[in-house]
């Protein structure tokens, strides 16, 4: 036992002093330690860098073999180089020779208007329309179908509605709609007719009218209405009446209250006389009697103002008076003069 004891205690001196030795031989790098900072360890990133070989350049070109007449001669011709066109040249490429060939058309005489194609008119020609809106020898490719519309209402106010429509190689088509006369008004200057909506313009062509009117002036306005040119042409002039006022502001249309007073009126009218207009005293007619009546512009108590003629008719006759005219204009301020 104790030989045992004693052999350990040899073998544990050796493996210190072996160890002991290592230690020394081995030196160990100095480590300072702080006791207030405990020390961290820092990982730094290690990037690798992955390079690629440079593109290999072919500098050959594609050639095509040419055979000689001599046997197994031949020359080798460069060939074309292959293009790879994208969306967008090919696009461009199509732009710029459609705008060739539109230029090119615009020049030839196929594509200059020369005539319009008119539907939906009894009383206007086609001609008219041309002399006014100067589109004759004008290429399609400039013709704006909103800009001619425009114009055609505003040189032709015989009509209501105006649509129209281009085509290739020159053709304007143009759809209008008419106007209907109601009354033929009348004056010393020059006739118009007036439709429904109160409307006033040239008579042109025929049409039946239902009620006439002998005036000695133009209708009472809607409004006033400035134009910025009055054209002088054959196709379809102002009435005298109107270019006598230009470039003064002239009233190109009535009231359609105006136009149903002519029309309720026109009951009332005595046979054998006409309907008349005054500015001064609005609408009337002549007596069988030999004197003027009038009633103004508004007509809507119209069975009053008849009922007071009567009494006023009366009163004169019972004094043996004949009077020149009669105005009931105002309901609750009549008069009447004995001279003209």
């Amino acid at each position: 036992m104790a030989k045992r004891q004693a052999d350990e205690t040899r073998r544990a001196e050796k493996i210190r002093a072996r160890r002991q030795k290592s230690q020394k031989q081995t030196p160990q790098p100095a480590v300072r330690v702080s006791a207030t900072r405990k020390q961290t360890k820092r990982n730094v990133p290690v990037t690798r860098r992955h390079t690629s070989p440079p593109p290999m350049v072919n500098r050959g070109r594609n050639t095509i073999p040419v055979p000689l007449k001599s046997k197994g001669a031949e020359v080798h011709l460069p060939a074309f180089p292959n293009l790879h066109f994208g969306w967008r040249f090919i696009s461009g490429a199509i732009f710029v020779l459609a705008l060739i060939a539109v230029i090119s058309f615009s020049s030839l005489n196929n594509f200059k208007v020369n005539a319009i194609a008119l539907e939906g008119a009894q009383r206007l020609s086609p001609e008219s329309i041309l002399s006014q809106i100067d589109l004759s020898g004008t290429s399609i490719i400039r013709v704006k179908p909103q800009e001619i519309q425009e114009k055609v209402l505003e040189r032709f106010p015989s009509l209501s509605s105006a649509k129209v429509s281009v085509g290739l190689p020159a053709t304007v088509s143009l759809r209008v709609t008419e106007r209907q006369p109601v009354i033929l008004w009348e004056q010393e200057s020059g006739s118009m007719w007036i439709d429904a909506d109160g409307v006033t313009f040239p008579i042109r062509g025929e049409s039946e009218v239902a009620f006439t009117v002998l005036a000695n002036g133009m209708p009472p306005a809607a409004a006033l209405v400035q134009p910025e040119e009055v054209p002088e042409t054959e196709a379809e002039q102002p009435l005298e009446i109107l270019s006598a006022l230009a470039p003064e502001p002239i009233y190109p249309r009535t009231t359609p209250e105006f136009v149903q007073g002519i029309i309720a009126l026109s009951d009332y009218v005595p046979e054998g006389s006409s309907l008349q207009y005054d500015p001064d005293f609005g609408l009337g007619w002549t007596d069988p009697r030999g004197w003027l009546v009038y009633f103004g512009n508004d007509i809507s108590n119209i069975d009053l103002k008849l009922i007071e003629y009567e009494s006023i008719t009366a009163s004169l006759q019972e004094k043996n008076l004949t009077p020149a005219l009669i105005s009931l204009e105002f309901l609750y301020a009549p008069f009447y003069r004995l001279e003209h």
